[in-house]
């Protein structure tokens, strides 16, 4: 792999032990002035007595509950709205899991450690996880959408490209238009810049130019195009066919990315038969860092009831 150049690798310095900051003649004045500093406490230190015929309490416990999982939402009107629709209704339980498929398993911010294979075999199991939920807490006539939207997402996942060694670029979009009933709308930036390079391709080419590096707009090119398309409503509405049309190409080329089979097929019978299928599958594939997806296994054991996502966490330390 690479050499990692994110924020877990860079910024710590060895600590160099205070001896090694003084010279000799320092260590020797210390030596000299340590017998005439007179102690702090005039009576030595000393542990309590114990009534030794009591048992020593047990400590208890400290329980940690996490918040809510945020929604995730990548833009994409027709996939984002499937999984609104599926969720709503359901358990917070049941959408805290759904949006850390999301969030950990396809689309993770950060990849640090991990090497590629074991990035793609991890969106292989956010599928299979998707697919148990899908088994455990919905019907038949919501679980096919909801499927769809879930795999079209990991899609996106699997066509994520790398930035430097460690972090992920995804094509999502980062304004996202929500209503008060949580569904996303399609971004009308786009349908713009459509019309602009179809009907003004001087324009246009001014306008690529104000963009960031990304890709993204800028308050500058946001604006520029806002103005066109005042100045333009006519070609804006003239060019609306021809956009629905490629949005439609656009949602095809996702649906034609074949998705990672490392642990497809998984027994989503029972937790208990979900869980094991994904061991076995596992040690059909010794060439993934193993310990990547143990780890997964044992907090997907600990979570409550059928759910995959706990949200309680009980801390425990020794005297």
């Amino acid at each position: 792999m690479s050499q990692c150049t994110c924020f877990h690798s860079v910024g710590y310095q060895p600590i160099t032990p205070w001896k090694a900051k003084i010279n000799s003649a320092q260590v020797e004045q210390i030596r000299k002035n340590f017998a005439a500093v007179k102690p702090m406490n005039k009576e030595p230190l000393a542990l309590p007595k114990s009534d030794s015929s009591q048992a020593p309490a047990k400590p208890s416990g400290v329980v940690v509950e996490y918040g809510p999982v945020r929604p995730f939402h990548t833009g994409y009107a027709r996939i984002d709205n499937a999984i609104t629709d599926a969720l709503r209704g359901k358990s917070q339980e049941l959408k805290d899991g759904v949006y850390d498929i999301i969030r950990r398993d396809f689309l993770p911010n950060n990849v640090h450690g991990v090497e590629e294979a074991d990035r793609l075999a991890r969106i292989s199991l956010g599928v299979e996880k998707a697919a148990y939920l899908a088994d455990q807490f919905m019907d038949g006539g919501t679980k096919g959408a909801f499927m769809e939207a879930m795999r079209s997402i990991a899609r996106i996942g699997m066509e994520g490209k790398r930035v430097g060694s460690c972090e992920m670029k995804y094509q999502v979009k980062d304004v996202i238009g929500l209503d008060g009933n949580g569904y996303v709308h399609e971004d009308s930036r786009g349908e713009i810049r459509y019309a602009m390079e179809k009907y003004d391709p001087g324009t246009y080419a001014e306008y690529q130019k104000m963009l960031n590096a990304s890709g993204e707009d800028t308050a500058e090119s946001a604006l520029f195009s806002l103005h066109w398309a005042v100045g333009n409503f006519d070609l804006v509405a003239a060019g609306r066919s021809g956009y629905q049309q490629y949005q439609d190409e656009q949602y095809e080329k996702l649906y034609q990315v074949e998705l990672n089979g490392t642990f497809s097929g998984s027994d989503t019978g029972s937790k208990e038969k979900f869980l094991e299928s994904i061991k076995e599958k596992l040690k059909a594939n010794r060439e993934l860092q193993i310990q990547l997806f143990m780890d997964q296994i044992a907090q997907m054991t600990k979570a409550p009831d059928r759910y995959l996502l706990g949200r309680r966490m009980v801390l425990s330390g020794r005297a």
